[in-house]
């Protein structure tokens, strides 16, 4: 299946967005024209009919009433298993909810520090599901009648759901030991994480992060692989990927200059890395960003 980055075009002053999507057929799956796509946006999905979610290296089945989150990072796909409507769907840009205060964070940390427990998908058998509908369809009213303050309202409902959600995590079942390790474990190498997010247009070596978080350089890298799923260098390399897909997409810059700025100071090797990820070259990335653009 192809690999895609979209981009979804959100307003500046209030980047949301509310749309009823159908999923991919099976006939599209049979025939090669489903793919996997992500966008720099967080997702929220409310199903109506049933199907299946191939998310990340995930799959999971569809059930109307249940909730699926999806981070800014994480190819998705749905197969509809039926003809009509599949699913609401919110999107939205963090900073939305989120301005760097930690108890902002907590609206959207569903979306990143839970998935290897949760994976992904609320059941709809959850008491949170009922209110979720109903949060879902007001936000849907005041999205088509746009009347004064819609925005304000919109917010304030996203906020709602979004505290519900993370409510429903942590007062889970599955809140279990496990998870609880898992957070623990985060956390000894969160301050490895935030430094790879702000240096990683710079020359990132493996004792530098083990430093941070005072490990050992072997024992921090085989730690770092276990909870984040991916070796330092893959988590790095993603990093510097997603850079480049917003520069390529809003601005001018030469390949040249994207590459040293993203942190690849070897051009081949960045053109032949971005298209093993996204099935394009960055010229040609380039060039789909601008059609989709020019389709609004």
């Amino acid at each position: 299946m192809n690999y895609l980055s979209e981009i979804i075009k959100l307003d500046k002053d209030f980047p949301f967005a509310f749309y009823y999507g159908v999923g991919f057929s099976e006939d599209d799956f049979r025939d090669g024209k489903a793919y996997m796509h992500n966008h720099f946006c967080l997702e929220l999905n409310y199903a109506l009919s049933d199907g299946v979610y191939y998310i990340g290296d995930n799959q999971y089945p569809i059930q109307r009433g249940d909730i699926f989150i999806i981070n800014n990072y994480e190819y998705h796909a749905a197969r509809n298993n039926s003809t009509g409507v599949m699913m609401k769907i919110i999107v939205f840009d963090p900073t939305l909810v989120w301005q760097n205060d930690s108890m902002d964070y907590q609206y959207i940390k569903a979306f990143y520090e839970w998935k290897s427990d949760f994976k992904h998908r609320l059941s709809g058998n959850r008491n949170l599901s009922g209110e979720a509908a109903g949060i879902f369809a007001e936000i849907e009213r005041e999205w088509e009648e746009k009347k004064a303050g819609y925005m304000l309202v919109i917010k304030a409902q996203l906020l709602k759901l979004l505290a519900l959600i993370y409510r429903g995590f942590e007062e889970s079942e599955s809140h279990t030991e496990a998870v609880g390790k898992f957070q623990n474990d985060y956390m000894r190498i969160v301050d490895a994480v935030n430094y790879i997010d702000s240096h990683f247009q710079e020359k990132i070596s493996l004792d530098e992060l083990a430093e941070v978080v005072h490990m050992n350089p072997n024992y921090f890298s085989t730690f770092f692989c276990r909870v984040m799923n991916y070796p330092v260098s893959v988590y790095i390399i993603k990093q510097r990927l997603r850079y480049a897909c917003m520069r390529l997409a809003t601005s001018n810059d030469s390949i040249i200059t994207i590459a040293a700025n993203a942190g690849f100071h070897n051009v081949p090797y960045f053109n032949r890395v971005f298209k093993e990820h996204f099935g394009r070259t960055p010229m040609q990335y380039r060039k789909y960003v601008a059609e989709e653009k020019e389709k609004f």
